[in-house]
């Protein structure tokens, strides 16, 4: 992953010179840049990439976005910058889509690692079998159908392993992040933490699926 596409910096419009909200749309004049596409998300929204990112630094971003591009305010001026404005909003909620939830966020950052672009991840260790049929069971059980008591305790369970995968990430990050640039002198550190940082990522789709799936029954149950 370039430093370009890491880039938190702001960017000018070459157009008229204004500072622009979003790399890819100048909300001032209309300029489109298309060669930007390609950039990361982080870069979209002008954040810096990283797994630490303050919720609520994401909420803003997303809030003084939202007020400058939304393309409903651009109908008035003319259809190709409405329909620029569209494309630059869709970027926008794409980004965010990348980067709000904290475990889509790692794998964010992790794909973008040099070393899962050039394969030295793909031998990324499974989710370990105890824990597939330990969820096998959770599915089960919340298919069979369970009270609102039991659905309250479940409810509590699927939060408090969430909570702890998303300590352990930041945990995992703190190392990747330290070893960006550190070379071989770290290199094992570093890949112990990135595809443990993996394994946790896949641990978290199940139980975010057990957590789906106790929501529906809630709902059903109505």
């Amino acid at each position: 992953m370039s430093d370009y596409s890491r880039s938190a910096e702001g960017f000018r419009c070459d157009e008229c010179s204004e500072e622009m909200a979003m790399p890819l749309f100048c909300d001032h004049c209309g300029a489109n840049y298309p060669e930007r596409r390609a950039m990361g998300p982080f870069a979209v929204l002008g954040v810096n990439a990283e797994f630490g990112l303050d919720p609520d630094l994401l909420e803003r971003r997303e809030l003084a976005l939202a007020k400058r591009l939304h393309p409903d305010s651009w109908q008035s001026r003319g259809e190709r910058k409405h329909k620029q404005a569209q494309l630059a909003w869709s970027a926008v909620n794409e980004a965010l889509a990348k980067t709000q939830d904290p475990f889509v966020r790692a794998e964010t950052l992790l794909q973008g690692t040099d070393e899962a672009t050039s394969g030295a991840l793909s031998d990324t260790p499974s989710v370990p079998q105890t824990f597939l049929l330990e969820q096998l069971e959770l599915q089960e059980e919340i298919e069979d159908g369970v009270d609102d008591g039991r659905r309250k305790v479940l409810n509590k369970e699927v939060r408090r392993a969430l909570k702890e995968l998303q300590r352990q990430l930041a945990g995992h990050f703190e190392i990747i992040e330290a070893t960006q640039d550190a070379g071989s002198a770290a290199g094992d550190a570093r890949i112990a933490a990135l595809r443990a940082s993996w394994t946790v990522v896949h641990m978290s789709r199940y139980w975010k699926n057990a957590q789906r799936a106790l929501r529906s029954g809630a709902a059903q149950a109505r």
